[in-house]
């Protein structure tokens, strides 16, 4: 049924078995990550979790920087451990399983000692614990997206990303209600240690298909058109000097690069919206999982349009797409003055989480040639990560005048990046760089 949905055989460059095998392992997978994720949701709950155990506005601020720099910083530093001529699943694996411990590690702490812990102790140790996590998911993600351009059609990426995103994100609804029966029911910190634990269990059983997958035997990469590619690890002093010449030379990628930064400033807001919502409406902690449910039914209703448009239009749509949504959830976090009102700031957020999915590494994917891929990504998510620090400051502004202005800011820098990517950024399908 999914490869009639797919039409494989327009893509003859692909073994077809293989790849109907293929896409089936990347929508399991996807679809059972996503709704492990769902129970640790870096947008509600996390948030509320450090404000829990006794965070101030700046910790909670720190969830998405921590987890946003962790998961993007080190990735340009990763490429030395990538090897551009053998096979990349069993990077892939290797670095898929430290991220997925994590998971139990931080349930284990939380349950033993949580409790125990002043919060002066307990909030710097978790925010360490989440910073790792993202770092263990950051070495495993380059792995990951390498492997999936590689075993999956161009046009096929966009809604195959969207499809998964979508069945995830219906099951995340579920795991929204559970999120709110656990947290309501379950003594803390042990509600939080649960959370984690079937978070853990979940994203295991997304590694299975993970193992699944099947590496395709393509020609050997080489590094550049001079020197062939070698089996073992790339200079960093190397790394510094290709990326410095991918910069000069793709005005493009550059331009994108400093919309991601803004963009990645702007949706450092997210980590607000649920802290602020709880005290602002007199709200239960559990109901952390009643905007989890809103957040991933918009990414369920997002996937559904999203994952076309990018296939059939190009990503940069989405991408300004996303940074619409941006501004739309700053603004009517603002103009909000009852919970029902509020919860729309979640539909808009859960859009930004499906847009990025879909399609803020698939643009930079057709900005390159295969042999760049790798620095491409890396440099986005090491080059523009820093920017994500604003989060601290928009935690600090908190302190000093307030939610409501802090979100006019957000508003205001969601809306710089909207006409910057417009006027600025090109459609790299209509510049014909990417090579395939």
């Amino acid at each position: 049924m999914l490869s009639k949905y797919f039409q494989l055989h327009k893509y003859p460059e692909f073994n077809s078995v293989v790849l109907r095998h293929n896409l089936l392992q990347h929508f399991y997978e996807g679809t059972v990550f996503l709704f492990a994720i769902s129970f640790i949701s870096v947008t509600t709950i996390l948030p509320v979790f450090i404000e829990r155990i006794g965070g101030n506005a700046i910790a909670v601020g720190s969830v998405t920087v921590l987890w946003t720099l962790g998961l993007n910083l080190p990735q340009v530093l990763f490429i030395r451990f990538f090897n551009f001529k053998e096979k990349v699943k069993p990077g892939m694996l290797k670095y898929g399983l430290i991220y997925r411990m994590m998971f139990i590690i931080i349930s284990f702490i939380c349950s033993v000692f949580l409790g125990k812990l002043d919060s002066n102790i307990s909030v710097p140790l978790m925010l360490i614990l989440i910073f790792t996590a993202a770092i263990t998911g950051s070495s495993s993600g380059l792995f990951w997206y390498d492997f999936f351009s590689k075993t999956t059609p161009i046009k096929l990426r966009g809604r195959l990303l969207a499809i998964r995103l979508f069945l995830g994100s219906a099951l995340g609804i579920l795991g929204g209600s559970a999120v709110s029966v656990i947290l309501s029911s379950v003594l803390y910190p042990h509600n939080f240690a649960l959370l984690f634990l079937i978070c853990f269990f979940f994203s295991m059983v997304s590694f299975y298909f993970l193992t699944r997958l099947k590496e395709p035997v393509l020609p050997e990469r080489s590094i550049s058109k001079d020197k062939p590619a070698k089996a073992e690890q790339i200079s960093l002093k190397e790394i510094l000097s290709r990326s410095k010449k991918i910069l000069k030379e793709n005005l493009n990628f550059k331009y994108f690069l400093i919309a991601d930064a803004l963009i990645l400033m702007s949706l450092t807001a997210s980590a607000f919206y649920p802290v602020y919502g709880i005290k602002e409406f007199n709200l239960p902690t559990s109901y952390a999982g009643t905007f989890t449910i809103i957040l991933m039914a918009s990414q369920v209703i997002g996937n559904f349009f999203f994952g076309y448009i990018a296939d059939f239009f190009g990503h940069k749509i989405n991408v300004l797409i996303l940074a619409a949504c941006s501004a739309a959830a700053s603004l009517t976090a603002v103009a909000a003055n009852n919970v029902l009102l509020y919860g729309i700031v979640f539909f808009f957020a859960g859009c930004t989480l499906t847009l990025q999915g879909i399609s803020r590494i698939a643009i930079v994917v057709e900005m390159c040639s295969e042999s760049e891929r790798p620095f491409y990504i890396g440099l986005l998510n090491s080059v523009t990560a820093p920017t994500i620090l604003f989060g601290v400051m928009g935690g600090f502004l908190v302190t000093i005048i307030g939610y409501i202005p802090v979100f006019m800011i957000y508003f205001l820098i969601s809306m710089i990046a909207f006409l910057w990517l417009y006027k600025k950024v090109k459609e790299p399908r209509k510049l014909k760089i990417a090579d395939f």
